[in-house]
């Protein structure tokens, strides 16, 4: 997984791996196609091992989360879960689901 630092430039975030439907990247360019995600995994999530296997020791200690871990992303969700607005979630669902139809369709030739 990239981040970006302080100057805007990418910056590897040791230890954060992932592969297929969760993978930003895909072996065909687009791992939400029927049948490419088993591929995905195959390549990436064999690359993820391998990126493990050299970069953790077992039994490795892990450093200790901050006491309030995970508690501002629960609080950010929760103020989206009960936020009140002009639009009902059915609005929006299908306001977006008609902007990705027209704008970013998954089709074949």
């Amino acid at each position: 997984m990239l981040t970006i630092d302080a100057n805007g430039n990418d910056r590897v975030v040791p230890g954060l791996l992932s592969a297929g439907e969760a993978a930003c990247a895909s072996v065909h360019g687009a791992n939400r196609l029927g049948a490419n995600s088993l591929l995905d995994l195959v390549v990436f999530g064999r690359a993820a091992a391998e990126t493990t296997k050299k970069q953790f020791i077992p039994g490795q200690a892990q450093r200790d989360l901050p006491k309030n871990a995970g508690e501002e992303s629960i609080a950010h969700l929760d103020a989206i879960r009960y936020s009140t607005g002009k639009s009902s979630t059915a609005q929006i669902r299908a306001g977006m689901q008609k902007t990705m139809q027209r704008y970013a369709a998954v089709f074949r030739r």
